[in-house]
């Protein structure tokens, strides 16, 4: 039998941790793309700003459950999903507080004084 030899681990170089990641470069070179890229429009297809359920919340000042409340009581912003996610089209959002607004204004005339 041949015999057994030990191997010092102290003088293996290790990968860093990108390289264990198995990125091939760093952070910000991987970014570096996006800078020239056009972020022009068209009207017909724009989405235009979306808000995620949290991101509407916190908005409003109001927890994400009141929002699926309203939403399950027919009250709530029109919304979509994509994938788990919750989103809101900015429009929506500024229709349906406009709606609320109109509605409380009937409800709550203003008096003349």
């Amino acid at each position: 039998m041949a015999p057994q030899q030990k191997v010092s681990t102290k003088s293996i170089d290790r990968p860093t941790s990108s390289a264990r990641l198995g990125r091939s470069r760093p952070r910000a070179a991987g970014l570096a793309h996006l800078v020239c890229m056009k972020t022009t429009t068209h009207p017909e297809t724009a989405l235009g700003p979306v808000l995620t359920l949290s991101q509407l919340a916190t908005q409003l000042g109001v927890t994400v459950q009141t929002l699926y409340d309203l939403r399950s009581h027919g009250r709530g912003p029109r919304g979509f999903r994509v994938g788990r996610e919750l989103r809101f089209r900015v429009s929506e959002v500024d229709a349906w507080l406009a709606q609320l607004e109109a509605d409380d204004a009937e409800r709550h005339p203003r008096r003349a004084g």
